[in-house]
């Protein structure tokens, strides 16, 4: 089977695809950064003393920030999908 050819409207879903994509990843590392700062960085240091016992309280924003970011990665992937259905009408054999 060969694909279709590829329209205008077709190159704007792969551009949308691809934004939902790249959003994934920036989520992604989000979520990196606040959960290794709020559950291992923080702890350590307040524990070796390089930083006070008052800092502890700033975890609860890291993992608020955890939080949000891995509900964003799920509406990401989502959306992703829902932009994903496009490919059906390029090619109409995802899985080969």
């Amino acid at each position: 089977m060969d694909p279709q050819y590829i329209t205008s409207a077709d190159w704007r879903d792969i551009g949308n695809l691809l934004t939902f994509i790249w959003l994934i990843l920036v989520f992604n590392i989000g979520f990196g950064f606040n959960i290794l700062m709020a559950h291992a960085i923080i702890p350590s240091l307040i524990s070796s003393g390089h930083l006070p016992q008052r800092v502890n309280k700033a975890r609860r924003l890291f993992y608020a920030g955890a939080l949000g970011a891995i509900s964003m990665t799920a509406f990401a992937i989502g959306r992703a999908f829902v932009e994903g259905q496009f490919l059906e009408d390029i090619w109409s054999r995802l899985w080969i």
